[in-house]
Parts: C-alpha cells; structure tokens; sequence
C-alpha cells in the first residue's frame, strides 16, 4: 500500500468520505469536495490547525478539549479504524490481522495518542453524514 491509497474524497447518498491522508488544504482547493464541508473547514478546523495537516494526523492526536472535536462531534463524524488481532489458524498457528472497525470520534478520542501507537491502530476514513453536514450552521 502506497500513501495515495488513502487520499481520496468520494459521496454517495447518505454520506461523505475523506481518506486520512488528504489534508485540509487539498480538500479545500478540490472542486468536487462537498462545499458544507469546505466551509466547516474554513471556519472551525483550519483555524486551530495549519492547512497542510492531513486529516490522519489531526484526527489521531484530537483530545477532547480541542474546539475541533467539538466540530467533529456535532458534525457526527466517524472513523474507520484497522486494529491489528491475533487470528488462529487451522493447526493453531497465530497469525496477525487486521480487523476493520467504525469509531466515532468519543471512541478515538477515549483512547490517547501513545497507547493508539502502542496497539499498532492505523485510520484509514473520516465518514461524514450529509443530514449532520445540512443541519450544521456555518
């Protein structure tokens, strides 16, 4: 897997998608990026955060103090996180895999910066609901 992987910016109905390595000054120059979006970006996270911080590494180290988890709580925003687990073979051997997870942001944030590198949890998408997204005031 290549950094591209997870840079990418997609909708279907019901949501929109960030990969965690898009950072805020890329989603706020892409045209096809969901305008609500860009601007709750504009005035509520790009203001505590430089324009060049991908979304994984604002998302990964957001305590709940910050003004941004506030946004991001009221935007109903959720992560789909890999967690590394043991799986157990067919003759008993162990093998390590990586099970697909959807946190909301409480979740991430209950859990600190050391101990999520400490487990090996990787994120991989920001999930935005558009009804969440309409009925923020900007």
């Amino acid at each position: 897997m290549t950094s591209n992987d997870f840079k990418y910016m997609m909708q279907d109905l019901y949501r929109v998608y960030f990969g965690v390595q898009c950072t805020y000054r890329e989603i706020l120059e892409n045209e096809d990026a969901y305008y609500k979006f860009k601007a709750v970006c504009r005035q509520y996270l790009v203001t505590e955060v430089d324009p060049d911080t991908t979304l994984e590494s604002h998302l990964y180290y957001l305590t709940p103090d910050q003004p941004a988890a506030q946004t991001y709580r009221q935007l109903g925003a959720r992560v789909k996180v890999n967690v590394p687990t043991v799986r157990k073979g067919l003759f008993g051997k162990e093998q390590k895999v990586f099970a697909e997870e959807l946190w909301t942001i409480e979740d991430l944030m209950a859990i600190s910066a050391h101990s999520k590198q400490f487990r090996g949890i990787v994120l991989s998408e920001l999930q935005i609901p558009k009804i969440k997204l309409r009925e923020f005031a900007v």
